[in-house]
């Protein structure tokens, strides 16, 4: 589908390429951006399904959509990402695949119909005073000063925010609005994350400027991503014959460099511990996922805390083969891993999935939102926001759809939680965050 100024050209089914029956392809990792590559080689592209293979480390396709129940840890769920109405590619994928809730309907239509009939908003943003309602009413905030420095910062071309901080940008009376607390907290930037990244940010979520305050401007599905969009997608592929090949490490593409052309020419993975390679022949496509948000999550319990000795700055699987990629080329057009992946001190967060059916906490819950988690609709409609945790955890939290799996009883309600400074001390329970047990995590919560 091209970019266009209409629908002319997006109704329009491409032509199938010369030869693409012979042709073969190696997608390394099978998140969402994966999968669609996959969706989009066996129907526009004319690729035979059985010669598409997904080469994915774990046990499970979804990448960073993931969600899972551990019967022995309970529900985990690594965040979600945030829906929009202009994910064009994503959307011409999901209305030919049919969906998990209704196999009679697709995922967009099954999405747009729920999202109709129960449409996304906040009743209460942020809480102060142990979940008493901040009022930010649907207020930006924004001086007439900082407003100024926010649509200079819009303006501003890309080579002149490089290197940048956010905090170079903007002082600190545009920190003390309101849209920075909606910004900050929805998309888990820093003062010190990089302004050309935000800018960016701004650049995509223009359109949706008036929607944050509320959450108006956001979507949701019926499940967990997982349930709602991977697996349909997923069985989707498989129906076509596309193999998904789980356990595999890929460690680095090997590339012949001549002349400015780079051609791919074998995949070095470890499967089972025991090294190999795929020879690539010029019928061969290799798609590659570089860097992942959820790259070296490290995993605690309701007894034990996240073990993170082990997590090296630059270090993680995506990471490393984005790195091996890169050495072989002189011209830095594969791009600068470094920048993503070499501070975890001032690039992490941290988040916990509480599962509760204790009426005490839901009636609290109900008096916060104004609504009752168990009816299935929508719940705090994204976010709340504890300003009295700023100066420590700086948490948010949030109830989607209920139940958000499946098989998840239908009296039990799953909270998400996430804090953006996992290394300072709780206000109730003195510990960071990441020396928490889950336990302790919910105390603090509470």
């Amino acid at each position: 589908m091209y970019y266009s100024a209409g629908n002319y050209e997006a109704y329009s089914k491409p032509e199938i390429p010369e030869g693409a029956d012979r042709k073969s392809a190696y997608i390394i990792g099978s998140g969402l951006a994966g999968l669609a590559s996959a969706f989009y080689l066996v129907r526009d592209a004319g690729v035979k399904g059985e010669r598409i293979h997904i080469l994915e480390r774990l046990p499970i396709a979804g990448g960073s959509c993931d969600g899972i129940l551990d019967p022995s840890k309970g529900y985990y769920m690594r965040g979600g990402r945030e829906m929009d109405d202009h994910f064009e590619v994503m959307w011409n994928m999901f209305k030919d695949v049919p969906s998990y809730e209704d196999p009679s309907l697709s995922v967009l239509d099954y999405y747009y119909r729920l999202n109709k009939h129960d449409p996304n908003y906040s009743l209460c943003r942020a809480t102060i005073d142990r979940g008493q309602d901040a009022h930010t009413d649907r207020k930006n905030g924004v001086s007439d000063k900082a407003q100024m420095e926010l649509l200079k910062f819009y303006m501003t071309p890309e080579k002149d925010l490089e290197d940048k901080k956010i905090s170079d940008v903007v002082d600190e009376e545009f920190f003390k609005s309101n849209f920075w607390l909606y910004w900050q907290t929805m998309f888990a930037f820093q003062r010190w994350s990089s302004a050309l990244e935000m800018k960016r940010y701004l650049h995509r979520f223009i359109h949706h400027i008036d929607g944050l305050p509320d959450f108006t401007a956001l979507r949701f599905t019926r499940y967990n991503q997982y349930e709602s969009m991977i697996l349909p997608l997923q069985n989707y592929l498989k129906s076509h014959g596309v193999v998904f090949d789980y356990g595999i490490e890929v460690q680095n593409v090997i590339f012949d460099i001549k002349d400015g052309k780079k051609v791919a020419r074998s995949i070095v993975f470890t499967k089972d511990g025991e090294q190999k390679s795929i020879d690539l022949t010029e019928d061969d496509l290799v798609f590659v996922t570089n860097g992942s948000c959820t790259d070296s999550s490290c995993y605690g319990d309701q007894d034990h805390a996240p073990d993170l000795t082990k997590l090296v700055n630059g270090g993680g699987d995506s990471w490393n083969l984005w790195k091996k990629m890169c050495a072989q080329v002189k011209d830095g057009s594969f791009g600068n891993p470094d920048a993503f992946c070499n501070n975890i001190a001032e690039t992490n967060w941290m988040s916990a999935t509480i599962q509760t059916r204790d009426e005490k906490i839901i009636k609290m819950i109900e008096r916060i939102c104004k609504r009752d988690p168990r009816k299935g609709k929508v719940t705090t409609g994204g976010i709340v926001t504890v300003k009295d945790s700023v100066d420590n955890w700086y948490c948010s939290w949030t109830i989607n759809r209920q139940p958000q799996f499946r098989e998840q009883p239908k009296d039990h309600c799953l909270v998400w939680l996430y804090a953006l400074f996992t290394d300072k001390p709780g206000d109730f329970v003195k510990k960071p965050m990441r020396a928490c047990t889950g336990k302790e995590i919910c105390m603090e919560w509470l």
